[in-house]
């Protein structure tokens, strides 16, 4: 087992080395050494005072980690919102290491403490839950996550401090995504194209693809699809080729963003990372199957929903229907040439009650495209259908206009 002594030498060795691989390590909340050598010193003394042993640390160095340790003291006591607070307290003298040291040895130390940060705010929260009171850190980790954002990019003392920022970023936009106030995300994803931000190509490729991957997540929320494939497909295309959960995962955002762009994924992509979920839609695009859409999106309704695609995927009702549209257009064709440039009302309502007995809401839909397809409305009226035309936002924009 770790002692206590054994974790200042070995720190001490690694500021002195500037062994930034190693010290990033054991700066981590759930490392074994370093779990191991707090609480064999608390077993040796109870009344063990992390102030104590840090003494024989660097100026500077001794404040943070006595901080760190005491957080790590109360994890292991399971006082998850005090370890928290002394993690956010062990912040501003870490900041102040970062920001006073001159070699940019410190950027891996700093991506060691925004990820601590998250875990353990999360931690503290599901204890507030627990006792039925509000869950507030992570939030507060928000704020902290800002200050560390900041002080990256300034890189006092070195410019190579800046790599530093899009690790935080990551971490940053990712609890946005947990507390749900994805609006925080802007000023975050213009700064990182900005000119103060390091070139883009200079960051760990794992982090360019944890960024493009919630880019792409974001511009779905904004409905730019094409911005969502072109970031998304950067995540999938600079994923790690062993990586087959991350690859997956980019997966189930980018097929539903292909599918709104016309683009079917291939069947061995589908039979490669399990995307089977998506076949059925497919296939209801392909056909204009409404029944098979409806029984697929009612099936996997709770799958979608977790996996954050099912507003995404409701989307495709559009592209089903068309595809419905035009076989009917077709059948008509054949039937009645000399009106081959029409579709009757009456023909589209027996394909669809013939799937489905939402069929005049799914006109209804129809009649919500900006083609001259409105006509529709006054005889699904005459019909004794109550309609009102569902147009899209911005084109009920425009018209109001």
């Amino acid at each position: 087992m770790s002692s206590i002594g054994g974790l200042v030498h070995s720190i001490n060795d690694c500021i002195n080395r500037r062994n930034s691989a190693r010290l990033r390590l054991l700066l981590q909340v759930n490392n074994s050494t370093t779990q191991e050598a707090v609480f064999a010193a608390r077993n040796a003394n109870p009344r063990w005072d992390p102030v104590a042993a840090a003494n024989r640390l660097p100026e500077g160095w001794a404040e943070f980690l006595a901080l760190f340790w005491a957080c790590i003291v109360a994890l292991q006591e399971g006082k998850r919102g005090e370890a928290y607070d002394k993690l956010v307290a062990a912040l501003q003298p870490f900041i102040k290491v970062f920001r006073e040291d001159s070699e940019d040895w410190v950027v891996p130390l700093m991506h060691s403490m925004v990820h601590n940060l998250r875990s353990v705010a999360q931690a503290a929260d599901q204890e507030l839950e627990a006792a039925g009171k509000p869950a507030t850190r992570l939030g507060d980790c928000g704020d902290q996550l800002r200050k560390c954002f900041a002080v990256a990019l300034q890189a006092p003392g070195n410019q190579g401090k800046r790599l530093a920022a899009l690790d935080v970023v990551n971490v940053s936009i990712k609890t946005y995504f947990k507390l749900n106030t994805l609006r925080l995300c802007k000023n975050l994803t213009r700064t990182v194209v900005s000119r103060q931000f390091a070139p883009f190509e200079l960051f760990p490729v794992s982090q360019r693809v944890t960024y493009k991957f919630y880019v792409g997540r974001l511009a779905v929320f904004d409905e730019n699809f094409q911005e969502a494939r072109e970031s998304l497909e950067y995540a999938l295309q600079h994923c790690h080729r062993g990586a087959v959960r991350n690859k997956a995962k980019i997966l189930k955002y980018l097929v539903p963003v292909q599918l709104l762009l016309g683009r079917f994924p291939s069947a061995a992509l589908v039979q490669q990372y399990q995307l089977q979920q998506y076949q059925p839609l497919m296939q209801a695009m392909r056909t204009g199957d409404m029944r098979l859409f409806d029984t697929t999106m009612d099936v996997q309704q709770f799958t979608f929903i977790q996996e954050g695609t099912y507003l995404l995927l409701e989307k495709l009702r559009l592209a089903v229907l068309r595809r419905l549209l035009k076989q009917v257009h077709a059948v008509h064709a054949v039937a009645e040439p000399g009106k081959a440039t029409q579709i009757p009302l009456d023909w589209v309502l027996a394909a669809l009650r013939c799937q489905t007995a939402a069929a005049p809401q799914q006109v209804r839909m129809l009649c919500s495209l900006p083609q001259s397809l409105e006509g529709w409305g006054h005889d699904l009226e005459a019909m004794g259908v109550d309609c009102i035309p569902e147009y899209p936002a911005s084109l009920a924009h425009r018209r109001r206009r």
